[in-house]
């Protein structure tokens, strides 16, 4: 049995490691939502790509199955760090812009909200994660979410827990 995304987290110092580069922890593990392929997931950010892969090389390395790619598919500059370490794959997401305003970041905040305010719907959200679904489409799906689930999530960030409540008890 794998470790704990957090004994993971803190054996291999990653927040130190990265800490110029204002690191977060993302993704399914601390949302409660993670199924055996889910992998630990931290944004940073930098305003100089060379320094944050020199950091990477020097802090992660020698992991296994270590990569350094620059995605090319996104609207804003990103550097990927990548490894395998403790059971865990580990990516270290990083752009430019500050982490809080990174779109990771921002749904991560949402899905946190939605299921502190409704705790029952991990059961409905690993459901559909273990079918092949992606986080967010599976938290839009679940919702009622139109058009693009990355963008629709984004929408409901301004929402207060009460209109987000009302959302979660409207009838889909």
């Amino acid at each position: 049995m794998k470790p704990s995304y957090l004994d993971v987290v803190n054996q291999l110092a990653l927040l130190r490691l990265l800490a110029e580069f204002d690191p977060i922890v993302i993704g399914t593990p601390p949302l409660g939502i993670a199924t055996p392929l889910s992998d630990i997931d931290i944004a940073c950010s930098a305003p100089d790509f060379d320094r944050f892969a020199d950091v990477a090389r020097r802090s992660f390395g020698e992991m296994k199955s270590f990569s350094i790619r620059t995605p090319n598919h996104l609207p804003d500059p990103a550097i990927i760090a990548s490894f395998c370490a403790m059971g865990w794959e580990i990516e270290i997401f990083c752009q430019e812009i500050a982490t809080e305003v990174q779109w990771g970041v921002r749904h991560f905040r949402i899905e946190e909200r939605l299921l502190a305010l409704r705790p029952q719907l991990r059961e409905r959200i690993v459901d559909l994660k273990r079918g092949g679904m992606k986080t967010e489409p599976a938290f839009a799906r679940i919702l009622g979410l139109t058009g693009d689930p990355y963008e629709a999530l984004l929408e409901l960030e301004d929402l207060s827990d009460a209109q987000l409540e009302y959302l979660l008890d409207a009838p889909i």
